[in-house]
C-alpha cells in the first residue's frame, strides 16, 4: 500500500492536489482512500471531497502529527481492513510539523506500507511567508527539508521572474528534491505528481 501525506500552509492547494491525484489513480483502476485532517469544529473539505465521489474518513479538532500519533495508524489500518486501498492520501493540517508527522508515520510501522511526503508551496504568498524565520517561514523550511517532492502551486498567478526566484530559493534548501511548478486544476496535474513520486520509488 502506498501512502502520500500532503503538507502545506492553509490555501496552498492540498485538497486540490489530493483530488487531482485521486482522479489520476482512479483512471488507472487503483483503489484510493483519503484521510482528511481539518482543524476546527466544522470540517470544510470533507463534504467537498465526498461531493466529488470520494470517501473520506475525517480526523477533526486536532493535528495529525502531534497529539494523535496512534490515531493516524489506527485510521490507516481501519481503511486497509475495510476497503483494501492500494493508495492512501493523507491531508495534514496546514500547521503540521513535518518532522513530527514523519516520526508518527515511522512509529506506526504499518507492514507493507510505503510513505511519501509531498510539500505544497504557494508561489503567490511565498515572499510574504518565507521571511518569517521564527514562524511560518520556519515551518515552510521544515516542510521542504522533509519532502520527497515539492509542488510549487499557483505558478500561473505570478510573473515568471518571481517563479524562478521562488524555485531558486527552494533549490538552495533542497537541491536534491524534485520541485514541480504545477497548476492543480489542469487535467494532467495528478498524473504529473504520481510520475514524480513513482520515479523516486524506482531510484
Amino acid at each position: 500500500m502506498r501512502c502520500i501525506a500532503f503538507t502545506g500552509f492553509l490555501g496552498s492547494g492540498k485538497t486540490s492536489a489530493i483530488l487531482a491525484v485521486a482522479r489520476a489513480l482512479g483512471e488507472r483502476g487503483e483503489r484510493v482512500a483519503i484521510v482528511e485532517n481539518e482543524r476546527g469544529a466544522i470540517g470544510v473539505d470533507g463534504p467537498y471531497l465526498e461531493s466529488q465521489g470520494l470517501g473520506v474518513r475525517e480526523i477533526s479538532d486536532t493535528c495529525i502529527c502531534c497529539d494523535i500519533q496512534s490515531n493516524l495508524g489506527h485510521t490507516v489500518r481501519l481503511l486497509d481492513s475495510l476497503y483494501q486501498p492500494t493508495w492512501v492520501l493523507v491531508e495534514a493540517s496546514g500547521v503540521a510539523h513535518p518532522d513530527e508527522l514523519a516520526n508518527t508515520i515511522e512509529d506506526e510501522e504499518i507492514p507493507d506500507t510505503q510513505w511519501s511526503l509531498v510539500a505544497l508551496i504557494d508561489a503567490v504568498r511565498f515572499n510574504k511567508l518565507w521571511p518569517d524565520v521564527g514562524g511560518l517561514g520556519y515551518l515552510l523550511r521544515w516542510q521542504i527539508e522533509r519532502a520527497d517532492v515539492v509542488l510549487l502551486t499557483k505558478p500561473d498567478a505570478v510573473a515568471e521572474t518571481q517563479l524562478d526566484s521562488v524555485a531558486g530559493t527552494l533549490r538552495e534548501v533542497r537541491p536534491d528534491v524534485a520541485i514541480l511548478p504545477i497548476v492543480l486544476h489542469q487535467p494532467d496535474a495528478g498524473a504529473r505528481v504520481l510520475s514524480e513520486l513513482e520515479a523516486i520509488t524506482q531510484c
